[in-house]
């Protein structure tokens, strides 16, 4: 689709490069998800930062104490480089942003671009299906209303999910 919101998430290191443009970057945050990312890719992007001081803190979800403590700790200066399955990342950039940090302080880096699992929020009852192995555009029954939902091109960075809506809401009366 030419109008989506959905995030067009780098795979490359490129991003990490280009936090650091035109800014004195005095630490850098690494937030893995432990799951996706691995030992050498870890060790790729430590090397990438360096010398700057690092923090790598891994994460499972954005409510994790370590990131708590981060966002405590952070001051001007920081950047932070969320690495992971694109729900992961989704989910800290969020919390991220809420805590205070901006997005262009932020490089995300997906290990797997397209994944199968994505949470997805209902237009109807304001439910958030977590872990829905479904593809953009798909079907799927809410976990709070069980109607069933269309996956829409749409991703709301606020609630860190795809919207989904009524699968026949343009049929209906």
């Amino acid at each position: 689709m030419r109008s989506t919101s959905v995030p067009r998430w780098r795979s490359e290191y490129q991003a990490v490069d280009d936090l650091a443009a035109g800014a004195r970057v005095t630490c850098y945050a690494l937030l893995v998800s432990d799951s996706s990312v691995s030992a050498r890719a870890l060790s790729e992007l430590s090397e990438r930062v360096a010398p700057v001081p690092t923090r790598t803190v891994t994460v499972d979800n954005a409510e994790g104490s370590g990131l708590a403590d981060l966002l405590r700790e952070a001051r001007i200066g920081w950047r932070f480089v969320v690495a992971g399955s694109e729900r992961t990342v989704a989910a800290v950039r969020s919390r991220l942003i809420s805590g205070g940090a901006l997005p262009a302080e932020i490089a995300a880096v997906i290990g797997a671009p397209d994944a199968p699992v994505r949470d997805v929020f209902c237009a109807h009852c304001h439910t958030t299906s977590s872990k829905v192995p479904v593809a953009v555009g798909g079907t799927t029954p809410c976990a709070g209303c069980s109607e069933e939902l269309t996956v829409y091109y749409h991703f709301s960075r606020r609630h860190s999910a795809y919207l989904g809506y009524r699968a026949d809401a343009e049929e209906l009366p």
